[in-house]
């Protein structure tokens, strides 16, 4: 059965029907897809880094977040790619009111790779915060880089 489906039971003379959804899932609406898209988080978006993560960041008037992860080999096999892209996923996905109105490239550095998936999840959300909301310290603090160039 889909997992958006209704599925129907008769009980006696009435007929209970119960929806089956899936709740926050990070669907096809919250992926960052087309090739011109994606093109234009990288020419437009704001570049800012952070200790585990670079970020290209795009304002849009669509309150539907987006994402792309971009894991290169320098992250290791692919094993190891691909549970850093899920853990990030489930980071933006548990937290897609952080990142409303916006398209978001995340980069993940080589040092990502060793954190298990739950730490990574959170310290996606907390570098995000840290970098975009100015919350935490400031960037020359951290010894964050900006776009340009040095903290």
């Amino acid at each position: 059965m889909r997992p958006d489906a209704a599925s129907c039971v008769p009980t006696g003379k009435r007929i209970s029907c119960f929806v089956f959804t899936m709740g926050p899932s990070l669907g096809r609406e919250h992926r960052l897809r087309r090739r011109r898209d994606i093109a234009r988080a990288f020419r437009e978006g704001q570049h800012v880094e952070a200790k585990l993560f670079a970020f290209r960041i795009l304002q849009k008037a669509e309150p539907t977040p987006r994402l792309l992860v971009v894991a290169g080999r320098r992250l290791g096999g692919a094993v190891a790619r691909n549970r850093v892209k899920r853990a990030i996923r489930e980071g933006f996905r548990l937290h897609k009111e952080l990142f409303a109105h916006l398209d978001v490239v995340v980069m993940p550095r080589p040092d990502a790779a060793r954190l298990r998936p739950g730490e990574l999840s959170a310290r996606l959300v907390e570098e995000f915060r840290e970098v975009v909301h100015g919350q935490g310290n400031p960037a020359h603090q951290r010894g964050v880089r900006t776009e340009k160039g040095r903290a």
